[in-house]
């Protein structure tokens, strides 16, 4: 994984070198050249670790353990990628107001998302202080 880091970092300096080339003539490929390698490299790390996150999922279930917390978890690291994505792609074509409502609108997603898990905690503690 170490050298697959340095190939990730080796693409996000070219694109940004071709990025900055492409905003003086045309500047709308820009965003297109930004959005397309950021693509690529997200679905590239989502490859290199979903071996992991079935390794865990699999010692979870073999523990008996409750997978409903492991998948919400999952969700909201999921939720977070995806908004970074979006605002950093607003941001780059030059809409800061616009990355700022999408980082909201994902941290209101995460946050309905553990409303549930929140609600199973809080009825855990009150469980043991009764």
């Amino acid at each position: 994984m170490i050298m697959d880091v340095f190939k990730i970092l080796a693409l996000c300096l070219t694109a940004a070198a071709v990025c900055l080339v492409l905003r003086q003539k045309n500047p709308e490929y820009a965003l297109f050249v930004a959005c397309g390698s950021a693509i690529v490299i997200t679905v590239y790390l989502l490859k290199s670790i979903w071996a992991p996150i079935e390794t865990i999922r699999y010692k979870i279930e073999a523990y008996g353990i409750e997978t409903e917390y492991f998948k919400t978890a999952l969700k909201a690291v999921g939720i977070g990628y995806v908004t970074s994505f979006i605002a950093d792609a607003c941001r780059d074509s030059g809409q800061a107001s616009l990355a700022g409502k999408a980082e909201l609108a994902g941290k209101c997603a995460i946050f309905i998302l553990c409303c549930p898990l929140m609600l199973s905690v809080l009825e855990t503690a009150v469980g043991f202080i009764k």
